[in-house]
């Protein structure tokens, strides 16, 4: 009959088992050196089992608030910029418009200048409204691909004249007669209101290349929106064919014109001058207002990037209750993993040079 002996195992077993629990403790050394420099759990999903779930869900939610701060800074930042071209053109207007009214009943000497000054504040609000951020065109509307407006003796390609000769085309040199002047300016208005008979003489594509004001079909087109916080969208911001900026062009193209201090007859003087500056009026008091909606908007947009931070600190605090690590246990659990590991990496060391020569 065969038996068999179970010895003791042997000295290469007892060997590569020894190494196999070095390798285990070295990889748990590792996971337990990472929780006390992170905080962290390594693992999370397999400390926490199912309700892994909950740090998902909240890290989304933070996410979430951080993109969604991170593109409010980015608003606020344009709507800084936006602001302080609108500071510009209302200065510009304004100081425009406090010339023409010391002149707006009979000319004063300095009238020969208004010209020169409306041609130069033409410039100022052209450069104004062709303010960008971030590669897009601030008064442009959705079209933010695109200069607002052109320059005032740039011709556009649109329609083949600059602004300036669409309104010399109306203007000549200058009005003769009161009567002159109404009809001029009828023809102004239709031009900057573009309901000219002559697509060239309209506003939209000779003096502004932006979004219309109105579709195909004659509907509002869509004004420029952000997406503030989940669920929250505005409107915000100024077009360049906005009521308020199209007074003000058309005010300072009135006086741009023509000079103003060589209209001879008195009615036709009074007549263009007392519309160029009820226009300028206008055009001031919308931007003001225009000002005071954009302040609104940005102070808006200030307080919800504040909750926004908030929040995000509330999603941090909750997702560390989760994930992370008691300090104290962890660099205990640190510490008793690095003597065990050295106390199996001498008893490998000791096994490995055992040999039966050294019992001969």
């Amino acid at each position: 009959m065969t038996s068999t002996i179970f010895g003791p195992a042997s000295t290469l077993g007892v060997l590569q088992q020894q190494q196999l629990n070095a390798e285990k403790l070295n990889s748990q050394l590792q996971q337990a050196n990472q929780e006390v420099s992170t905080g962290l759990r390594a693992n999370v999903y397999a400390d926490l089992g199912q309700t892994a779930s909950i740090t998902l869900e909240l890290r989304s939610q933070m996410d979430q608030a951080d993109a969604l701060s991170t593109s409010n800074t980015l608003l606020g930042n344009k709507m800084d910029v936006m602001s302080t071209a609108l500071g510009s053109i209302e200065t510009t207007a304004q100081s425009v418009l406090s010339a023409a009214v010391s002149n707006v009943n009979s000319p004063t000497p300095t009238a020969a200048t208004l010209q020169q000054t409306a041609k130069a504040a033409l410039a100022t609000l052209t450069q104004a409204l062709n303010t960008s951020y971030a590669g897009s065109y601030l008064f442009s509307g959705t079209a933010t691909d695109k200069p607002a407006v052109q320059g005032y003796s740039q011709v556009s390609a649109a329609t083949g004249k600059s602004p300036e000769q669409a309104v010399n085309a109306v203007v000549g040199s200058g009005p003769a007669s009161a009567a002159d002047a109404s009809t001029m300016i009828a023809q102004l208005n239709a031009m900057f209101s573009s309901t000219a008979t002559d697509p060239t003489q309209n506003f939209q594509g000779t003096f502004y290349n932006g979004t219309p004001a109105t579709d195909a079909s004659g509907n509002p087109s869509p004004r420029v929106t952000a997406q503030i916080a989940q669920g929250q969208v505005i409107s915000y911001g100024v077009q360049a064919n906005d009521s308020e900026i199209r007074k003000v062009m058309q005010g300072l193209s009135m006086l741009a014109s023509t000079d103003v201090s060589k209209i001879s007859d008195s009615g036709a003087y009074q007549s263009w001058m007392k519309s160029a500056v009820s226009l300028l009026s206008g055009g001031v008091t919308g931007v003001t207002a225009a000002q005071a909606a954009l302040g609104s908007q940005q102070q808006l947009v200030a307080d919800t990037a504040t909750r926004q931070g908030d929040m995000q600190k509330v999603y941090n605090t909750r997702i560390l209750g989760y994930e992370a690590v008691d300090p104290y246990k962890a660099a205990s659990t640190l510490s008793a993993l690095q003597t065990q590991l050295q106390a199996t990496y001498a008893a490998t060391s000791q096994l490995s040079k055992l040999s039966i020569l050294n019992y001969l």
